[in-house]
């Protein structure tokens, strides 16, 4: 292979990567993580809300759910019994349905909130 071939493919894969990742940004802004608290309370033996439970409240307003996980909302609270202990259940939904969710008690997360490991 020639010189001149080899570095025009270099350059190729080089000018198209920003085009790939735009991409991917453009996908991810299209939708966004709402949460609300799971009712989990310190020192009782309830388990919460599930978070099929609490998903069955978004399908029922014609939310789509993407993807669902537990978390943390991040706060330092009293653990006092009966205080609430922050758990949350996430759910990814499009952007367009993020004020009907907002309507049923949700609260958008914030953008850098979940993490990929």
């Amino acid at each position: 292979m020639r010189v001149s071939n080899l570095i025009l493919i270099i350059c190729l894969g080089f000018f198209s990567y920003p085009l790939e990742v735009q991409a991917d940004r453009a996908s991810a802004a299209s939708s966004l993580f709402v949460f609300k608290l799971d009712g989990t309370t310190h020192c009782e033996d309830a388990k919460g809300v599930s978070l099929d439970s609490m998903q069955q409240e978004l399908t029922t307003a014609g939310i789509k759910v993407i993807s669902r996980q537990k978390g943390y909302d991040g706060r330092e609270g009293i653990a006092v019994c009966g205080a609430p202990t922050g758990q949350i259940n996430i759910y990814e939904i499009a952007s367009s349905d993020v004020s009907a969710a907002l309507g049923l008690g949700f609260r958008q997360l914030p953008e850098n909130w979940i993490r990929e490991d």
